[in-house]
């Protein structure tokens, strides 16, 4: 499934029936965009979602600042800053910072696109 950033985005959410399989939905594609591989070290076990700005240090859930990452890496950054801890990793190459940096900019496939979980009004 692809994410959108537009009405079509409105769409994306009309697909899953709970707001627990829409987060499901929207990190399974943000697997996927990433080949189903860490975007830092490439591993393709125990995958999770990194915060590439972690939400402690402001960073939000919008898609252009949420990355496939390997729970080892996820653990390891932890709420220090991304390109100072990539870079001190043996795994580091220019290409892999290139691709982060790139998903990072605001364009039309990753700027607007946020998951919010749907909340129901009790009255």
């Amino acid at each position: 499934m692809e994410l959108h950033n537009s009405p079509n985005g409105y769409l994306y959410n009309l697909q899953a029936t709970s707001s627990g399989e829409a987060r499901r939905l929207w990190r399974k594609s943000i697997k996927e965009k990433w080949n189903n591989q860490c975007a830092y070290c490439g591993s393709n076990e125990e995958l999770t979602i990194d915060h590439i700005i972690p939400q402690s240090k402001g960073g939000i859930d919008f898609l252009s600042n949420v990355i496939c990452c390997c729970r080892k890496c996820n653990a390891d950054k932890a709420h220090s800053d991304w390109k100072v801890w990539f870079k001190s990793k043996e795994f580091f190459t220019t290409e892999k910072l290139s691709a982060i940096i790139d998903w990072m900019k605001p364009d039309s496939n990753n700027l607007l696109y946020k998951y919010t979980p749907r909340k129901n009004k009790v009255y």
